[in-house]
């Protein structure tokens, strides 16, 4: 058997029914030997890395087994460094498979040759080089070991072209992968928490990812009932409690956040937050004036210690470990009712909705977002997949498409990375066949991977994606505008027909242009039997509700 083979047989026994990739003359070797796996293993042909590496990061963060990219030596694993710095920031198990030159021209500065490791060495969790096909199997191991443990996250395994088709000397043992052990929770880490809940005024409850990953949703539902606090998340924690639920209020902070969830945050005297950190997204840039104490229950205690916000109490432990002890605890607890908290955070929850629904109601054209958004929740499964690109519209699909359920709202929360969206809704449908995947995205962010609509079209990948179209980079137009007196440059361009071009590829393509057309259009491409496109024509001065004071706020201090 060669290091090809056994890499393969161990990427099949971790548990990974797919890899993404884009062949090249360093990986031939390895794709000559995936051949003989077609019926074990499936590999998805890419035309970009990012592209790869992105729908394998989806892959992962819905399935929690790593998901697999493989990519050719130098230009083509440039390629995928900024899908491993979202994977990175977003905690998403991914493994990527490099080529590299033959050894014995290392160093010698040719072609293709570049220092892949040293790269990723600061975005990845591990990087690794097999220079001895017996150490392929170890290798492997490792990487899976470092993906999933902990805070999740990329690893890289480099080989050599020369390598993957080199015989092992010694018979390969059977595969064992497995996490690292969780940090042992202390109880009396569990009981302080709950006596500073319990002495709350005015207390929030903050739900992450890390709840997610964890597969601890239900419990920690229960655990919000329990305590009868509000909750809020985090845009990676979207879903880890119904957004439809009545303690539920929403995201905080820039980037998707809401005035409600900002105002809970603010004015808590106590922010409890589980499986997330406090970062600059969740606090404008930090100029978020929190005034309570903040506990964080985290299970990477160094990303905690390392997290520029204050922070009163670090609880190092996994996120299920705790809520599940926390509830134990809580049996004979007594809510206290806390009316002049609620009332507070109700009238400005009431405020927001009579705001989203006038927004939602109108019926101009160019057309409302907004409007847009609204009708294609009502046709929509519960069941559903949204991801989200970088600009504007992400703040549409936060605002108006309610996140029901965990690790159904993908987007590159963390890096703010364009190209991540369309990739994402790939991978999450191929993941997830049976559930409807729709991919929001600006006109901006499309542009930068629509190639792979051919990708689509010919793995029959039935994504539907609505393309926010304003010919701008929206976000950066817009504070032309506002900071900068209108001195705009480089920030609008002329855009495709996307319907026409979605149709050139063989996809569904529609041109979305008017109120009375939003129900059948989004209709017809919801039914469409593969991949479909809609080119929502917008209103390009249509502004999604703001926190304009904490936006100011953040801007100029």
């Amino acid at each position: 058997m060669n290091c090809a083979q056994v890499l393969i047989e161990g990427i099949i026994a971790m548990g990974a029914k797919r890899m993404y990739g884009v062949i090249g003359t360093s990986t031939v070797p390895f794709v000559n030997a995936l051949y003989d796996y077609r019926e074990n293993i499936r590999y998805v042909s890419c035309r970009h890395e990012q592209v790869a590496a992105s729908m394998a990061d989806a892959e992962g963060r819905i399935t929690g087994v790593p998901g697999v990219a493989l990519t050719h030596a130098g230009p083509g694993t440039v390629n995928a460094l900024i899908s491993a710095c979202n994977a990175y920031k977003d905690c998403s198990p991914l493994i990527i498979l490099s080529g590299a030159v033959k050894r014995k021209l290392k160093g010698s500065n040719g072609i293709l040759e570049i220092d892949q490791q040293g790269m990723y060495k600061t975005v990845c969790k591990g990087v690794f080089r097999i220079e001895d096909a017996d150490k392929a199997q170890t290798i492997l191991a490792q990487a899976y070991t470092l993906a999933i443990s902990g805070a999740r996250g990329p690893v890289l395994i480099e080989v050599p072209q020369d390598v993957w088709e080199e015989e092992l000397k010694e018979a390969p043992r059977k595969f064992r992968f497995s996490a690292e052990f969780r940090p042992p929770l202390h109880i009396e880490d569990v009981w302080d928490v709950l006596e500073r809940l319990k002495a709350a005024a005015h207390p929030v409850l903050l739900f992450g990812g890390g709840i997610a990953y964890a597969e601890a949703c239900d419990l920690a539902v229960k655990f919000a009932e329990a305590v009868g606090a509000p909750v809020l998340t985090t845009c990676h924690g979207r879903g880890t409690i119904p957004e439809h639920h009545k303690l539920c209020l929403g995201v905080p902070g820039f980037g998707g956040g809401n005035v409600v969830a900002d105002t809970a945050l603010e004015e808590a005297d106590l922010v409890v937050g589980i499986g997330c950190l406090i970062s600059d997204n969740t606090t404008y840039d930090y100029t978020l004036p929190i005034k309570g104490e903040i506990v964080l229950v985290n299970i990477d205690l160094q990303a905690m210690l390392s997290n520029l916000h204050r922070i009163d109490c670090m609880v190092e432990a996994d996120a299920k470990d705790f809520i599940t002890e926390a509830l134990a605890a809580l049996k004979d607890y007594v809510q206290p009712e806390r009316p002049d908290w609620w009332k507070l955070l109700e009238d400005k929850r009431k405020e927001r909705v009579m705001l989203l629904e006038q927004m939602m109601a109108a019926d101009k054209v160019p057309l409302s977002p907004a409007r847009v958004m609204a009708e294609l929740v009502r046709l929509l499964s519960a069941d559903r997949i949204i991801t989200a690109g970088s600009g504007t519209h992400l703040l549409y699909a936060v605002d108006f498409i309610p996140c029901l359920k965990p690790l159904t709202y993908l987007s590159a929360i963390n890096f703010g990375a364009m190209g991540f969206a369309f990739p994402a809704a790939l991978g999450a449908k191929m993941a997830r066949p049976e559930a409807e995947v729709v991919s929001v995205i600006g006109d901006g962010d499309f542009m930068m991977t629509a190639q792979d609509l051919e990708t689509a079209c010919r793995e029959g990948i039935k994504v539907r994606v609505l393309v926010i179209n304003d010919y701008k980079y929206g976000v950066l137009n817009l504070r032309q505008r506002i900071q900068y007196q209108g001195r705009v440059l480089g920030t609008e361009h002329g855009n495709p027909d996307f319907a026409a071009l979605a149709r050139s590829f063989g996809a569904g393509g529609w041109r979305l242009e008017r109120v009375e057309d939003i129900v059948p259009v989004l209709s017809e491409a919801l039914a469409c039997d593969g991949p479909a496109v809609v080119d929502v024509i917008v209103d390009p001065k249509d502004t999604p509700p703001l926190n304009l004071e904490a936006l100011a706020r953040m801007t100029f201090e």
